[in-house]
């Protein structure tokens, strides 16, 4: 089921991606339902990550992620970490097909989710 709903959300949100042209990754907040000393906050408006092949732009963060990427087994197939005002990260090319990203803050219940695809 799972394999499903990441096929569909890259087909409908990913899918017009096409080679060589920047592609706007959203980006959701996702609860993991730990320990919380209060309610986590949507951010105002939806953010993105800006794909340019195998080049992420984000924006800059005050604090330090963890980033991953997943495959559809929700296996991690890479990941680094993000320091504080860091805007870009380059995936290595080897790296194909259709991925979940995460950006995993520190100490934190919460992380970012989006889905891109590798050509």
């Amino acid at each position: 089921m799972k394999k499903l709903l990441l096929f569909a959300i890259l087909l409908l949100g990913v899918g017009t991606f096409a080679y060589g042209q920047s592609n706007n990754i959203p980006m959701q907040i996702i609860n993991t339902g730990g320990a919380s000393h209060g309610p986590i906050l949507t951010p105002p408006r939806p953010w993105y990550i800006t794909q340019n092949e195998n080049v992420l732009t984000l924006p800059a963060f005050d604090e330090g992620f963890t980033f991953q990427l997943l495959d559809e087994n929700e296996t991690v197939v890479y990941s680094t970490y993000i320091s504080a005002g860091t805007t870009q990260i380059v995936l290595p090319s080897t790296l194909s097909g259709a991925f979940e990203i995460r950006l995993i803050p520190f100490n934190a219940t919460y992380y970012f989710r989006g889905y891109l695809i590798l050509y």
